[in-house]
């Protein structure tokens, strides 16, 4: 029994000595000057946790959650929706898409190819990114690299804001989120000017230090809105733009700041005293709210550390030296001796990845209006998904996100509330579906419409010409018909143009019939006019020397050469004796050719008034060259008697 009593002395003895050496280095620590890092520790206060009642009731929505994607991806930390495909990014450095049928297919990556997560300096670890209205850029803030302007189509990509350009005498060393404005700006957010993310848990120990900038794309540059945020994470903009949602992390609350109207420039708390860390925050659908994920929840039973010691910088001091001074070492090593095995020392000593290990395990979702009101929570209560930095409804499912170690996509069952919220984006996303297919078919209608377009125009052809026939009606204006003739006898050429395609028409049977009843008709429009046609080529002919005036020499020509047209005529009419009906109609008005010419033109004129008005002119003085034409060439050549 005495044994054992003087065991737990000396066990005593022990603690207290070790106690008192840690209390002698810890000073040590605290009180030497210009020890890394190079910040400042102060009392910060913190509003107390609003109580689990209410819409802040637990419960277990997120339980039993699905793993989609596993294996396929790392670290998925935010999404955004386009086209039916949902984009992610990873803690590898990618920008992925998700397609409905599963496939995971790369977007684009602003770091460099590197070999694991301990290199994330290299790789790149894009925090936030958002997709502009067009569909065709995306904009990425890298937490290395800086603000990135990336064309989908072909990769090209574009540096907005570097990490190695001061703002305002300070330079940004976290670059976590990002949200566009209608005229091509953007909000951005710096979690720290202290450190890089490789080094995170150490600034959630030191004073705050982050910002919130507005980039103005005209001028090229980053004016900031708002300083001294702990850890500023992720932000959105509100439906009409008025103002700004900032989730600060480390002292879990929601900021607003106003961009217009008569608070412009101020920020206030939106909502505060949060039982849980505030990670990524998007606009809800429906526009009726925010939805921010939980990275971790607390409560009584599981206090977190980090939030006790705010108001203890002295603790908070030694915590954070004490990292460093692990860390460096290592640093040197590495330097002098490049090995994997120093890398990942160095990586875990000051990452958020080894922090959270010793943070609760429960993680959630908070939905609320634009005043701040608190409308639900969601949470997951089985360890089923891990810590929660996002969340969006796609394919159905509430699909959720954890940017360190968990290597899928969680998916639930869409509470009631975000149902509701996310019925909008599906309202929005179909019609774009329907109307897709509808330009498809109105472009098969018009083909057809487009064909039946020449059947038309054919006959209207022929309609024109007897529109020029009932000119002649009116002789006080015969310019309009020796507008006609003169065509015959100046320009034979163009009218032997005009014939051909005649001519050639002729073949088709659907236009000759239809030309042929267009002139059964025109015969009784134009029966009075003959008797008047032999008067006009009288007034005709100083019409004729008016117009003619420039090529006089022309006028005997023609006059030798205009007995042809009536033939050609005639193999229009010939040529169609492949239909029963007109071959006896030409024979007719051959035969009163050959005995009286005049006549026979008065009976042409009735059959086919747009070609013969122009020969009872000119038949007049020749009658032996009636059988010759003149060519294109020049050549005049000899017709076969149609009589055959």
């Amino acid at each position: 029994m005495g044994f054992i009593i003087n065991f737990i002395k000396r066990i005593i003895k022990l603690a207290v000595k070790l106690s008192l050496y840690l209390a002698v280095f810890a000073t040590i620590i605290v009180l030497i000057p210009n020890l890394p890092p190079y910040t400042k520790f102060t009392s910060i206060e913190i509003a107390p946790v609003q109580p689990r009642v209410g819409p802040l009731a637990p419960n277990d929505l997120l339980n039993n959650a699905e793993k989609r994607y596993k294996g396929k991806l790392l670290g998925p930390e935010a999404f955004q929706l386009l086209n039916g495909e949902l984009y992610t990014s990873l803690a590898t450095g990618e920008i992925v898409k998700i397609s409905p049928g599963g496939h995971v297919t790369f977007v684009t990556k602003v770091g460099q190819p590197c070999t694991g997560l301990s290199k994330e300096h290299i790789c790149g670890r894009p925090l936030g990114f958002q997709i502009d209205d067009s569909g065709k850029t995306l904009y990425v803030a890298d937490a290395y690299h800086g603000i990135w302007k990336v064309d989908l189509k072909s990769d090209k990509k574009q540096l907005l804001v570097s990490p190695r350009v001061e703002i305002e005498k300070r330079q940004p060393k976290l670059f976590n989120s990002i949200a566009l404005a209608k005229n091509g700006d953007f909000y951005w957010t710096d979690s720290s000017s202290d450190f890089n993310l490789k080094d995170g848990a150490i600034s959630i120990l030191t004073d705050p230090s982050g910002r919130v900038f507005h980039y103005n794309a005209a001028k090229n540059e980053s004016k900031v809105l708002i300083d001294d945020l702990w850890f500023a994470n992720s932000l959105v903009l509100s439906p009409n733009h008025d103002f700004l949602v900032v989730t600060e992390t480390c002292r879990y609350r929601i900021l607003k700041h106003y961009l217009a109207g008569p608070k412009k420039g101020n920020t206030e708390v939106l909502i505060d005293g949060l039982p849980g860390i505030p990670d990524n925050v998007r606009v809800l659908p429906d526009g009726s709210g925010i939805l921010v994920g939980l990275y971790t929840v607390f409560d009584d039973e599981q206090p977190l550390l980090t939030r006790s010691m705010s108001t203890t910088p002295v603790v908070r001091k030694f915590l954070a030296r004490l990292q460093r001074l692990i860390e460096i070492p290592f640093e040197y090593l590495n330097t002098l001796y490049p090995h994997i095995v120093f890398e990942e020392i160095v990586y875990h000593i000051g990452h958020f990845k080894s922090v959270s290990g010793i943070t609760p395990t429960l993680s959630g979702l908070l939905q609320a209006d634009w005043n701040g009101n608190i409308i639900a929570s969601y949470y997951n209560t089985d360890n089923s998904l891990g810590h929660i930095s996002d969340a969006i409804v796609y394919n159905d499912k509430l699909y959720t996100g954890s940017p360190h170690v968990q290597d899928f996509i969680g998916a639930v069952p869409v509470p009631p509330l975000l149902k509701k919220a996310f019925e909008s984006a599906k309202k929005t996303e179909t019609p774009k579906v329907e109307t897709k297919p509808p330009p498809a078919k109105p472009v098969e209608a018009v083909k057809p419409k487009v064909e039946e377009k020449p059947k038309v125009e054919k006959p209207k052809v022929v309609q024109e010409k007897p529109k020029v026939e009932q000119k002649p009606k009116v002789e006080e204006k015969p310019k309009p018909k020796v507008e006609e003739a003169p065509k015959v006898q100046t320009k034979p050429k163009t009218e032997e143009k005009k014939e051909a395609p005649k001519v050639v028409k002729p073949p088709q049977a659907k236009p000759v019939e239809n030309a042929k009843p267009v002139e059964k008709k025109q015969p009784t429009t134009t029966t009075p006019p003959p008797p008047k046609t032999t008067q006009p080529p009288a007034k005709t002919e100083p019409a004729k020397k008016a117009q003619e005036q420039p090529k006089p020499t022309t006028t005997p020509k023609p006059a030798a050469k205009t007995t042809p047209p009536p033939k050609p005529t005639e193999k229009t009419t010939s040529s169609p004796p492949k239909t029963t009906q007109t071959p006896d109609k030409p024979k007719k008005a051959e035969k009163p050719v050959k005995q009286e010419k005049p006549k026979a033109s008065q009976g042409q004129n009735k059959e086919q008034i747009p070609i013969k008005e122009d020969i009872p002119s000119d038949t007049a003085k020749p009658t032996k060259d009636t059988l010759k034409v003149i060519k294109k060439g020049g050549v005049p050549t000899e017709i076969p008697v149609p009589n055959n």
